[in-house]
């Protein structure tokens, strides 16, 4: 599938200013806890505060697309900016929690608008090129803080960077209102494009999940009531317009059946797991570097090498997936092994290439679920999307917060231990081939 570039242009940029913010916060917390003379355990709320805004996508996600996904777009990108800004320049703990909030806010929107405008048989793909710009550009952030800071100013400042690509986002995606835009680059749901037909794919052989034929009803439209109010008394919806074309259509489709619960929770479930372990390195990396011995700026850039796999992970996805080769379990095994040698070593180098290998490994696990999750057969996108967006809040609240506490009851390289292998054995599980299938 191909997608028009005007959403090719917003999602790259929404994901890269996703990345280079996000994967800033674990080097922030460090420079934070330093400014406000404490431990960086005690300021686990900055990481938190991106989990709070995906649940609050997740909540409030299937009306907030409605209108279709720039609206969305256009406000997260406004708020994301305001957000960076205040956690750059906060000089208290007030205000950069009010950045963080606002920060998390508009990057959860980022989260729910990508897979809504990605969506299809071709989502996995889709979905790995996209995090992969993300994960570029999220090299570049910690490494842009550690520079910083080594000059002897706030490292905080270098997320300023980040501000006019998401103001040029914005204004980008401002809604291109005309009566004949449809497709994919339409800004509101018409009602005949509330009809929407998903067909068959896999992703790969045990990654896959195989999408029937289907034919999706937007939550917003009731088709039956919306065919009897059409029509000149008639009651069949076969007059003019848009709702007599829908009953025209009629006979060459037929509806979505119900999505499986537990079909739709068991992968929800592997999303929630994806991200756990990805934000246990993201959030924690640095901090475990300045344990081997590290200053906090040399730390930051250090930690970047957990970034550089990711991004070289998610680059190669889309080719793997492609030759069918199963992602999820080796990434898993890739991600024990670098687990492993983080938590042994207390060096830096043997820590930093640990990182790297545990990225590598990491990379494919979010874009793969999510896309799994959004192709359940039965389930609209944008209520897909919502959940995902619910998935990763709950991992991300959870996730770091567990290791700080694992790691403040024991020490942070046990907690690694403790809290990562089991996480990635179970996703292995719940990947096995045949498990995968409908």
């Amino acid at each position: 599938m191909s997608w028009d570039r005007r959403v090719v242009r917003q999602v790259g940029l929404a994901q890269a200013a996703l990345g280079f913010t996000v994967n800033s916060l674990g080097a922030c917390l460090v420079l934070l806890a330093a400014d406000l003379d404490s431990a960086p355990e005690e300021l686990a709320w900055l990481s938190s505060a991106f989990g709070v805004g995906l649940l609050v996508a997740g909540v409030t996600g299937r009306w907030a697309l409605r209108p279709g996904p720039r609206p969305a777009l256009l406000g997260s990108a406004l708020v994301a900016a305001a957000g960076t800004i205040l956690l750059a320049i906060g000089a208290s703990a007030v205000m950069a929690a009010a950045g963080a909030l606002l920060l998390g806010l508009g990057a959860a929107g980022f989260v729910l608008v990508t897979p809504a405008l990605l969506g299809g048989p071709d989502a996995a793909a889709g979905l790995a090129r996209a995090y992969a710009a993300g994960s570029v550009s999220a090299l570049f952030g910690p490494l842009a803080i550690g520079a910083l800071a080594a000059t002897g100013l706030s490292g905080r400042l270098a997320l300023l960077i980040a501000v006019p690509p998401l103001l040029f986002l914005a204004a980008d995606a401002r809604p291109r209102r005309s009566a004949a835009a449809t497709g994919p680059d339409a800004d509101a749901v018409s009602v005949p494009d509330a009809v929407s037909v998903s067909a068959t794919a896999t992703v790969s052989s045990s990654d896959a999940v195989s999408v029937a034929d289907a034919v999706c009803v937007a939550d917003a439209v009731s088709f039956s009531g919306a065919v009897s109010s059409s029509g000149s008394g008639s009651g069949r919806g076969t007059g003019d317009g848009p709702l007599g074309s829908v009953e025209r259509a009629r006979p060459r489709v037929e509806v979505a059946r119900a999505p499986s619960v537990w079909r739709a929770a068991g992968v929800w479930a592997t999303i929630v797991v994806a991200v756990s372990i990805e934000f246990c390195f993201t959030i924690w990396s640095t901090t475990r570097l300045q344990a081997t011995g590290l200053p906090a700026g040399a730390a930051a850039a250090a930690a970047t090498t957990f970034l550089v796999g990711m991004a070289a992970g998610r680059l190669a996805a889309p080719r793997l997936i492609a030759r069918r080769v199963p992602v999820i379990l080796v990434g898993c095994g890739l991600a024990a092994a670098g687990t492993v040698v983080v938590a042994l070593f207390d060096a830096p180098v043997p820590v930093t290439l640990g990182l790297a290998l545990a990225g590598l490994g990491v990379a494919p696990f979010y874009p793969v679920t999510l896309a799994r999750f959004v192709q359940v057969p039965g389930l609209p996108t944008a209520r897909a999307a919502a959940y995902g967006a619910l998935a990763s809040g709950t991992a991300i609240l959870a996730a770091p917060a567990t290791l700080a506490a694992l790691g403040a009851a024991l020490d942070l390289r046990t907690a690694y231990l403790v809290a990562v292998l089991p996480l990635a054995l179970v996703l292995a599980a719940a990947t096995l081939p045949g498990r995968a299938r409908p």
